[in-house]
């Protein structure tokens, strides 16, 4: 009988012994993960920001490339419209990766409006070279889960080295610890509450006036036109208004060395798309075609004085395409979109405009 006992006990304690163990490792992995990520501004903080953003606060979430989150200037959404946007965005932002992205938002959020930027569709087909150069931005700051796993098979087409590189998640930044500074685990303290996705750039750059052919039609790949219903579907099934739009570029220009990839007969195509959805009932998507009515927003390409280079704006072309965008968002859904300045349950987002206009400040432009 007290030998039994004693089994007993040696059973229990190897038991715990082998849980706090794997408790350990499992903990070292997570903390090595967080340290070891690099924090970009393009798609990583964007996607760490948004699982600390306040429960149910987010009424517009922008989803898309780098166009957004250089293009919509949050802080200038709420400073003058009291819209609670948030840019969800990374680099060369694929539809399917904007569709798992939506989904996992509104785990936490239900937002009002979806403001989809659809220029990686028109500008990237499935013989892009870089079709994988940025999936780090997508993928690193994204918590493990079923959805996270859907997203990789969609993204990663079963090959071996992508699998390899991002699964587990550590492989793909693991080579960073001789890189590591102080500045890594100063991050760790940053506040992703009052951070929104907007990242203000300041450089000047005079680029030719775009120019659009509305006349030719060009599909984009199976794929974009399978995520894209996808996307029409998730959020006419969610009650949730789609807005798909143009961040304003100078259309046409080469992405990619040697490639012309005519995005505006894919913008063409999508005006044809969004009208036969509406014809059937999905009343809930729109596609504002901004390149064709430049003059309404307000842009100057010529002069340099709202462009960063000819695929982005700068903070000057941000805020006034924020100022287009906000307005139209309230003319289009005014009943849906609050005003929320005077809710303290949205103090974050007046803590980001601060942020914003600290930085603008430091970069010596006048806060527009």
């Amino acid at each position: 009988m007290i030998r039994k006992i004693k089994n007993k006990k040696v059973t229990i304690r190897r038991i715990v012994a082998v849980v706090l163990f794997f408790a350990i490792v499992i903990g070292g992995l997570k903390t090595a993960d967080f340290i070891l990520k690099d924090r970009t501004d393009h798609g990583v903080k964007q996607c760490l920001g948004m699982y600390e953003q306040p429960k149910d606060t987010v009424d517009v979430v922008m989803l898309g490339s780098s166009h957004v989150h250089y293009g919509i200037n949050t802080a200038k959404l709420w400073e003058d419209y009291g819209i609670s946007a948030y840019d969800y965005s990374t680099a060369e932002q694929p539809l399917w990766i904007s569709y798992y992205y939506l989904k996992e938002f509104c785990k936490n959020q239900k937002p009002k409006v979806v403001v989809l930027d659809f220029f990686t569709p028109a500008a990237f087909q499935e013989d892009h070279k870089y079709k994988y150069y940025y999936l780090a931005e997508s993928m690193s700051g994204f918590k493990f889960s079923l959805n996270k796993i859907q997203m990789m098979i969609a993204s990663f087409d079963w090959k071996k080295d992508v699998w390899n590189k991002y699964f587990p998640a550590i492989f793909g930044y693991h080579d960073r610890y001789d890189s590591l500074e102080k500045e890594d685990i100063e991050k760790l303290s940053y506040d992703y509450a009052n951070y929104k996705g907007f990242y203000p750039v300041f450089q000047q750059m005079a680029v030719e006036d775009p120019y659009v052919d509305t006349s030719d039609v060009v599909a984009p790949s199976d794929k974009s036109v399978e995520y894209l219903q996808k996307i029409i579907d998730y959020t006419y099934e969610n009650d949730i208004k789609l807005y798909i739009t143009v961040v304003p570029y100078k259309v046409n220009a080469e992405q990619v060395t040697d490639q012309i990839q005519d995005e505006d007969g894919r913008y063409n195509w999508l005006v044809q798309y969004v009208a036969n959805e509406n014809a059937q009932g999905k009343d809930n998507v729109i596609f504002d075609y901004t390149l064709t009515h430049l003059d309404d927003i307000g842009i100057d390409f010529t002069s340099g004085a709202d462009i960063y280079d000819p695929s982005h704006l700068n903070y000057y072309g941000a805020s006034k395409f924020s100022a287009y965008l906000g307005t139209t968002l309230k003319n289009l859904y005014g009943t849906l979109i609050q005003d929320h300045r005077e809710d303290t349950r949205y103090l974050s987002w007046d803590l980001h405009l601060k942020d914003i206009k600290a930085i603008v400040k430091a970069n010596g432009f006048e806060w527009r």
